[in-house]
């Protein structure tokens, strides 16, 4: 083949592309996103990537904006965090001038429209930014080590001129080390380390990080550097264009400046070769931990094979279970990066565009990893560990918290504390592993609330008094009381913390949260049994009976079931309101906890579907009609313009939920359309759609808006718990994977249309290859299924960890 035909780099990158919508596109097989920026044609908002190990993270746009965080993403930002989706401002860059011509590039756009094409990749665990100017080829990836806490810069330059190439590269980073830097600007010190050769910075004057020194380094020989930010930018400089990556920099650190952090590295690249220079930026409060660091990445190769432990660490946890259906869309996001989001933004980073959070919420992470119940259940059974020691003596939890000081509130929500027996129960149930109920955690303890707070805020001391997981759980269940209707009271707000004000009188009832308690005591009574406490068994099988009941016998409207009673007794989420008429949850939960009767739970989702689905939006809305006019004061969901996040757009968590019990009534073809109409690819296909939607294609949003102009348009992205709720849904009830101790039960609610799929999963050492098979023949239900040519009964398959390869056909 002649080489003038051959195609180029990018033709050959960009012809495995799927699901370009004219601004990005999965590359990698879907383990990649590119995003293509060229002229003025960018995305819509910024499409970040969250990239984070446990105690150590940053985000990262396409422009090569974002921030970096250690130990808490919210109390001890290292560089600014900004959410401003119109300038996206970058706070960390690396520039590059050559010293002949005195043109300053840089690998990543920074926003810059006039440099030609920037290519950005988002990976499970780092970004890459691709650009080639000035004949120089620049090919920058980001990432963080498993276990370090460190953000490394790997910059790989290739000079494809015929001359040698004499460059100057600066890294540039603006210092926080605390909350905001308005407040911090004024108490940092930076200085510089001659002999080991890195420019630290350390805020002296700060509660809880302020042993703690922040620093940068090079692979190659320091320079230049500053700690002075109005050195670096110049006089009328910005970030684009900053003064000190076109001179020498002065060796200018103390206090009293502004303070940044930039330092300056110089090499030779001869023509037609290639050199890799690496930047880092870390935290640590020993001083000698910074030493072995700053030696390790001395060497370039050290960086290659931390990002390669990086990529194995994922494609382990993500390759766990791969599906291979005919819908490419639904593939992609449960074979990576619905996880991905959970895992990394959710558990570990704490933080997105769109909310820096830093706190654990106590409802919140539970859900994520309900999610890694396959994948990797140990990280559930330490959240559950986690959630028991932030709870209060008398059973009632802190809302949420920040580690690692403990401060959090303290509130009256009432279904905080109920996740706590509920994942406790399905991660029993999923692995197999009772022996959690047994771990002893202590309790915490703090002023109670008085009786006209809502709320407080305070650091609590640990307790000593210590229970096991057992009654920690019990604790919890306990704590529920009961209104007048026999319906559990909503107290400060239930799931919908807008609804803070239907119950804040301790009279108002909540009807999802009965049928969500009703689940709880279903799937905790059997470990009541299991643990010898029979009594406590019996009464709480009396007391679920009563509550399914009460119930049936003054939620039901006729035609769906109720959301609430108000404190004063009238109804909230029925025809006779004019506003939330009908709320999507108590209609979705009253399938999840299997306790209504087979005629009302069709009935409701029927309602839910009429009334809240609108197919040709692609909206799945959490109640309707939004709160406007209503005399009665629901509580701040009402402060949110009509059709927007909890009053009446869709709210994702809650639109998941629907999908899952259409999936378990088996409505195979309204739980297909659900789920398509959720996944963010289907909703980004083309330049208009993407235009309308404005979020990543790649991610899950906690909501999408209704009201005009904003039909359509996603709210936050990445920080929210649908991803998880999105992975549970696909994988577990529409694909029908369900684990139960050593068991694997598969029981598909796919439509006929949907076709044949297969499923990998990987058992320790051992290879279960599942095929779900003639379903097209419209045969919905699986009564025998075939393991290794051997027929077997129902819908269950032993599992065996023998490292041989199994494979099942239902």
């Amino acid at each position: 083949m002649d080489t003038a035909d051959a195609p180029t780099t990018q033709e050959k990158e960009t012809e495995n592309y799927e699901f370009f919508n004219g601004f990005g596109a999965f590359a990698c097989e879907g383990r990649e996103y590119e995003i293509l920026l060229e002229g003025n044609n960018r995305p819509p908002a910024p499409w970040i990537n969250v990239v984070s190990n446990k105690s150590f993270g940053f985000q990262i746009s396409e422009s090569g904006a974002g921030f970096t965080w250690s130990i808490n993403s919210r109390e001890n930002k290292l560089t600014p965090w900004s959410n401003d989706p119109v300038s996206d401002r970058a706070s960390e860059a690396v520039y590059i001038l050559d010293e002949i011509t005195g043109e300053v590039m840089t690998p990543m756009s920074l926003g810059r429209s006039d440099r030609g094409i920037y290519r950005v990749r988002h990976g499970f665990g780092y970004s890459r930014f691709l650009h080639e100017e000035a004949l120089v080829d620049q090919e920058l990836t980001v990432f963080t080590p498993l276990d370090e806490s460190l953000k490394l810069w790997n910059l790989n330059l290739t000079n494809h001129s015929d001359k040698v190439k004499y460059l100057s590269l600066t890294y540039y980073v603006e210092w926080v080390l605390g909350t905001q830097g308005e407040h911090t600007n004024p108490y940092i010190l930076t200085s510089y380390d001659n002999e080991h050769e890195y420019l630290s910075a350390k805020n002296i004057y700060t509660l809880n990080f302020g042993n703690s020194y922040s620093y940068l380094f090079s692979s190659e020989m320091i320079v230049g550097y500053t700690g002075d930010r109005q050195e670096f930018l110049g006089q009328k400089g910005s970030i684009r264009e900053p003064r000190g990556a076109e001179v020498k920099l002065s060796c200018s650190t103390g206090v009293c400046y502004d303070p940044c952090g930039a330092i300056q590295v110089s090499v030779r690249i001869q023509p037609q070769e290639s050199k890799t220079v690496l930047f880092g930026l870390g935290q640590s409060s020993d001083l000698n931990e910074i030493y072995k660091l700053r030696d390790k990445y001395r060497d370039v190769a050290a960086a290659k094979v931390e990002l390669d432990r990086v990529k194995t660490y994922w494609d382990r946890l993500l390759g766990t279970v791969q599906v291979k259906t005919k819908d490419r869309a639904m593939d992609i996001l449960v074979n990576g990066w619905l996880l991905y989001q959970t895992v990394s933004c959710r558990i570990n980073a704490r933080a997105g565009f769109y909310q820096c959070g830093g706190a654990y919420g106590y409802r919140d992470q539970l859900q994520d990893t309900l999610s890694l119940l396959f994948t990797d259940s140990s990280i559930l059974r330490n959240q559950i560990l986690i959630a028991c020691s932030r709870q209060f003596e008398e059973g009632d939890v802190q809302h949420w918290w920040h580690p690692p000081m403990g401060i959090g509130v303290r509130t009256r929500i009432t279904d905080d504390l109920l996740w706590l027996p509920y994942c406790t129960a399905a991660y029993i149930r999923s692995s197999g592993d009772a022996t959690i109920l047994k771990e002893e955690v202590p309790y915490i303890k703090g002023p109670v609330l008085k009786e006209d707070q809502h709320d407080v805020m305070f650091t609590p001391e640990i307790s000593e008094c210590s229970e096991s997981v057992y009654e920690h759980c019990k604790k919890t269940i306990d704590r529920t009381c009961f209104g007048e209707h026999g319906l559990p009271l909503m107290g400060g707000g239930d799931w919908n913390d807008g609804m803070n004000e239907v119950g804040m009188l301790g009279k108002g009832e909540s009807v999802w949260l009965a049928w969500f308690l009703y689940t709880v005591l279903g799937d905790f009574i059997p470990l009541c049994y299991q643990e010898g406490d029979a009594d406590y068994g019996r009464e709480l099988e009396q007391k679920r009976e009563a509550l399914l009941q009460s119930i049936e016998e003054h939620a039901w409207d006729g035609e769906w079931y109720l959301r609430a009673f108000y404190d004063d007794g009238s109804k909230l989420g029925s025809k006779e309101n004019d506003e939330c008429r009908i709320d999507s949850i108590s209609q979705s939960w009253s399938v999840i906890s299997k306790g209504a009767k087979t005629e009302r739970a069709k009935m409701a989702m029927q309602s839910a579907w009429r009334y809240l689905v609108m197919e040709e939006e692609a909206l799945s809305l959490l109640l309707a009609p939004p709160f406007n006019k209503t005399t009665k004061n629901p509580g701040y969901i009402k402060n949110y313009i009509p059709g927007i996040r909890e009053n009446g757009g869709q709210y994702t968590h809650a639109a998941v939920w629907l999908a899952i019990a259409t999936s378990m009534l088996g409505d195979c073809n309204m739980a297909g359309t659900l789920f398509t109409i959720l996944n963010p690819i289907n909703i980004t296909r083309n330049r208009k759609d993407a235009l309308r939607y404005e979020k990543e294609p790649y991610v899950m949003t906690a909501d999408i808006s209704l009201s005009q102009p904003y039909t359509g348009r996603g709210g936050w992205s990445w920080y929210t718990g649908s991803a998880g709720w999105m992975y549970q849904g696909l994988l577990s009830w529409f694909l029908g994977i369900r684990k139960e101790g050593n068991e694997l039960v598969i029981d598909p609610a796919t439509p006929a249309s949907f076709g044949d799929f297969s499923i990998e999963y990987k058992y320790g050492g051992s290879l279960y290859e599942i095929r779900v098979e003639s379903r097209s023949k419209g045969v919905l239900t699986t009564e025998t299924i075939t393991v290794d040519d051997r027929l077997i009964q129902g819908n269950r398959a032993l599992l065996v960890d023998d490292g041989e390869k199994h494979r099942i056909i239902v």
